[in-house]
């Protein structure tokens, strides 16, 4: 499934989209672009999935968690 809203935080934009895997789990899979609206370059994406979760909620929630770290440690 693909999320098209992105969330901003601090002058970027997170854009979950968890993807269902065959074991029923949902794999933290996300893109950080630039700009609050996301339209700016790519700063980070994940499309391997590298960590899964019982339920998309749960996946999202640490997409959100991840992302707001990463962004706090690599200012644009």
């Amino acid at each position: 499934m693909i999320q098209t809203k992105g969330f901003p935080y601090k002058g970027n934009a997170v854009f979950p989209s968890p993807e269902k895997q065959d074991s029923g789990k949902y794999a933290a899979c996300f893109t950080i672009r630039s700009g609050k609206d996301g339209a700016g370059e790519i700063r980070y994406a994940r499309t391997m999935p590298t960590n899964e979760f019982d339920t998309r909620d749960e996946a999202i929630s640490y997409i959100l968690d991840f992302a707001g770290d990463w962004i706090d440690q690599n200012p644009a």
